[in-house]
């Protein structure tokens, strides 16, 4: 289990999908509608869920803001971006 807001662990790109999967699907999001192709407007997920989510994330100690999504089309994109931002193993 990792420490609450600790920059020293890494994730693995599996463990940032769950993450932001699970985010999404509490945001509203159908589940299986989560696909790496699949836009954030069909996943009906706006700027406010964006900003949420990069909060959800720093509280796992990822340095990410809202306006690190800025351009981000689809989820695939957004997890291309969590990636970025996490010392991703």
């Amino acid at each position: 289990m990792r420490k609450k807001g600790s920059m020293s662990d890494s994730y693995t790109r599996e463990e940032i999908e769950k993450r932001v999967a699970d985010a999404l699907v509490s945001f509203g999001v159908d589940r299986e509608a989560i696909a790496p192709e699949t836009t954030l407007e069909q996943l009906d997920v706006d700027s406010l869920d964006v900003v949420e989510l990069a909060e959800l994330l720093r509280d796992l100690g990822i340095d990410i803001e809202g306006r690190d999504f800025e351009g981000t089309r689809t989820y695939g994109d957004a997890i291309d971006v969590v990636m970025a931002r996490a010392k991703v193993s």
